[in-house]
């Protein structure tokens, strides 16, 4: 009987018996190690990493090769968790589709005509305002322009009237036939005066108008 229980015993603790017991074979003195020079690991965890580090490699290949494919493995995050440099290349985005160059190629209406004199450079005669009523007209050709009638113009020869408010020279040269210059690249003229009012004339080589100022915009054949 005893000589049985020892042969239960060697079988319950050998590795290639079918009556291998691991519980026993953990507290036994008598197993038989297959390589004596295993090497002994602490846990589990750290045999996965060691022994089946092909099948490892072999995962981190497959994801390669989905992401070669197209599907991307980067995480995506909602719009509140992006960064700060996610959101600024989103608003820049937006801001180059959006800008004035691209409105004014989808113009409609009368602002489609505009660009139609803008694209074909024909001139324009734009009559401007004042408080009171019509102040003049702007001869130019459209460089620029927005959905509230600012307009870039270029080439410009401006002609307006306004109230007399200096004294007219007692001697000299008559006040028809006088040059004044506002600043230092632009001379203006006086075409006319009758004492109260005055026309003036100045050519600009651009002009920033303001949509409020527009009162008309004609084309000159």
């Amino acid at each position: 009987m005893a000589e049985e229980a020892d042969s239960d015993s060697g079988d319950s603790t050998d590795v290639f018996s079918e009556k291998f017991d691991s519980f026993k074979a953990l507290y036994s003195d008598k197993v038989n190690v297959p390589v004596p020079d295993a090497p002994i690991f602490d846990n589990i965890s750290k045999f996965e990493s060691v022994v089946l580090k092909g099948c490892i490699i072999k995962a981190s290949d497959s994801r390669a090769r989905l992401k070669k494919e197209g599907e991307s493995s980067v995480r995506r995050f909602l719009p509140h968790q992006e960064s700060t440099r996610a959101v600024n290349d989103q608003r820049q985005q937006r801001f180059s589709e959006k800008n004035v160059i691209n409105r004014m190629q989808k113009a409609l209406g009368p602002l489609a005509v505009l660009y139609l004199y803008m694209e074909n450079k024909i001139r324009v005669k734009v009559y401007t305002r004042n408080a009171n009523g019509l102040r003049g007209h702007v001869e130019a050709y459209v460089a620029a322009f927005d959905r509230h009638w600012n307009l870039a113009l270029e080439d410009c020869l401006e002609l307006w009237s306004r109230k007399i408010k200096r004294k007219a020279p007692a001697l000299g040269i008559p006040v028809s036939e006088m040059k004044y210059t506002i600043d230092h690249t632009t001379k203006t003229i006086v075409k006319e005066s009758n004492g109260k009012l005055e026309t003036l004339e100045r050519h600009v080589p651009q002009l920033l108008l303001r949509g409020e100022q527009v009162a008309l915009i004609v084309k000159i054949d």
